[in-house]
C-alpha cells in the first residue's frame, strides 16, 4: 500500500513573525509557476552549487508532472503527522525560491537502481545511494514515525528532473 502524499492543497507560509495557511495553488500563481517543490533548508542551500539541471528525490512517489513549471522553496519548519491526527503543515519561506521546468518524473525507483548520471545532477549532499538513503530518512522519518529507516528506504524514491531557470 502506498504511503499518503503530503497535503498538496494547503501550506503554511512565514508572514513576518507569524504564520498563515494559504492555498498551494494561490501561492504558485503568485510565484508565476504551476506548482511547488518543498526543500528542507539545507537542501535549498545546496541549490547554490547546482547548475541548470537538477534531479530531486522524494520518497516512493510524487505528484510532480513533466511539463509543469515549479518553484522550489525552503521549508522553515517541516510538517509531520500526529498519531491518529491530521498532518501538521510545513512552513515555507515564500520570499526565497528558484523556478524551473519539470522534464521527467519516475516513480517507485529502488534506491540501489539510481544511476551515477542522476546523482551527478542532484544536490551536492546526495551523490550516491547511501547519501540518498540518509536524505530520505532525514526528510521523511517525522512524517512516517511508524516506519523504521530501513522500511522507509525500501519504499524507493521518485525522481524529478528539472531544468532550472537562470538566476
Amino acid at each position: 500500500m502506498p504511503l499518503p502524499i503530503s497535503n498538496s492543497r494547503q501550506v503554511a507560509v512565514a508572514d513576518g513573525t507569524a504564520e498563515r495557511v494559504v492555498a498551494v495553488a494561490d501561492l504558485a500563481v503568485s510565484l508565476g509557476v504551476d506548482a511547488l517543490i518543498r526543500l528542507h533548508e539545507a537542501d535549498f542551500a545546496g541549490l547554490a552549487g547546482v547548475g541548470r539541471d537538477l534531479v530531486h528525490f522524494n520518497l516512493e512517489r510524487t505528484i510532480n508532472r513533466a511539463g509543469l513549471r515549479y518553484a522550489l522553496l525552503p521549508i522553515l519548519r517541516p510538517g509531520f503527522r500526529r498519531p491518529g491526527g491530521p498532518e501538521e503543515l510545513p512552513v515555507l519561506d515564500p520570499t526565497r525560491f528558484r523556478t524551473g521546468l519539470c522534464v521527467e518524473v519516475r516513480q517507485r525507483v529502488p534506491v540501489a537502481a539510481v544511476t551515477p548520471e542522476l546523482f551527478r545532477v542532484s544536490l551536492p549532499t546526495i551523490r550516491d545511494a547511501d547519501a540518498l538513503a540518509a536524505a530520505l530518512v532525514r526528510r521523511y522519518a517525522g512524517l512516517f514515525p511508524d516506519l523504521c529507516p530501513a522500511d522507509l528506504v525500501a519504499r524507493g524514491c521518485a525522481i524529478t528532473r528539472l531544468r532550472l531557470d537562470e538566476r
